[in-house]
């Protein structure tokens, strides 16, 4: 019979535990497919660009400005405007790029899909936030503007960021590969959520210490993991599989140095370049280490907080009270 209780006692604990483990995760699974939007329509302006006929080029932008006023709000009758468009359209390399992004995204529904998903999640936690219509686009591959964009007027998508390197396309351009890593279809969702987030839920504030900055980035992720409860970690984070690995096994040490070497508290520069800074790693660890540490660490502080705290992501996102997220967060990783 002791045998018994014993037993009992040890496979509650375990559920106990693995409960309160699992919770954050609990809770970003929630019932979201009955909300609106209950269809989505997508509409490409690079389709709708590139089939203009360049001998009536002028004619053919203003049969088009109506359903997509986002790119085509000037003064169509301007002669520098047409031509700088008509340039683009016939460019060689913008022919190539947009024949490279229609052969990928040839069958748009799982993606329209995967967008209208994180629209009925945005729904489920602010549903009075109104999206404007969504388009889907080619840069050209530009480095100066975002992938993801979101105005008053449409969210902008540009598809030539997200083709996958196969066939070096992304090499050719000069973009490092640390960066190409992220340009394919998975990290769409991703930084349309991030944008999202930047546009409509964050509120600015001032860089604070190195700790601020943690759980800024923490939120940040956090809500981007809401709207795509699916999403692996080395997408979240924009890390390969080998520094995901990493990260991983190295967690308690990157914190132990950071707490040992009193930087939490830290504002100098040096150190936001270290655990803030992009790049292909972090060269204060290892080669192998990933860049953006900081950014690991404030995420996985948000978890731990809302795993030990009975607080919906909202409370949490609009608490700044960052010493008290910290302390109740209960985070302690293992050297």
């Amino acid at each position: 019979m002791k045998r018994i209780v014993a037993i009992l006692m040890f496979v509650a604990v375990l559920l106990v535990s693995c409960q309160e483990t699992n919770s954050y995760k609990d809770k970003l699974y929630v019932d979201y497919e009955s909300l609106e939007p209950q269809s989505l329509e997508v509409r490409s302006y690079n389709e709708a660009l590139f089939s203009i006929d360049t001998a009536d080029f002028a004619n053919g932008l203003k049969s088009i400005k109506d359903d997509f006023l986002v790119f085509l709000g000037g003064d169509l009758d301007d002669e520098n405007a047409i031509r700088y468009l008509k340039d683009f359209a016939t460019d060689t390399f913008c022919l190539r790029v947009n024949e490279m992004t229609e052969e990928k995204y040839r069958d748009t529904d799982v993606l329209n899909n995967d967008i209208k998903s994180v629209y009925q999640h945005l729904n489920y936690y602010y549903p009075d936030i109104v999206i404007p219509p969504t388009y889907l686009y080619i840069s050209g591959i530009d480095y100066n503007v975002p992938s993801v964009m979101i105005d008053e007027r449409g969210v902008v998508i540009a598809l030539d960021f997200y083709l996958s390197n196969e066939d070096g396309i992304y090499d050719y351009v000069g973009m490092p590969r640390f960066r190409s890593l992220r340009c394919n279809p998975s990290y769409i969702t991703r930084d349309l959520a991030e944008s999202i987030y930047l546009g409509y839920i964050e509120r600015p504030q001032p860089q604070g210490d190195v700790l601020t900055e943690m759980i800024k980035s923490g939120k940040r992720l956090y809500f981007i993991e809401a709207m795509n409860p699916s999403l692996p970690d080395s997408v979240l984070l924009g890390y390969s599989e080998k520094q995901m690995n990493w990260v991983k096994q190295h967690e308690g040490d990157v914190w132990a140095s950071l707490v040992g070497n009193d930087m939490l508290y830290a504002k100098n520069a040096e150190l936001f370049r270290t655990y803030f800074g992009d790049g292909p790693f972090t060269q204060a660890y290892s080669q192998e280490a990933p860049a953006r540490l900081g950014e690991f660490v404030g995420l996985q502080i948000i978890r731990s907080y809302m795993t030990n705290n009975d607080v919906t992501m909202q409370e949490m996102l609009r608490d700044n009270d960052v010493q008290q997220i910290f302390q109740h967060s209960q985070y302690k990783p293992k050297s």
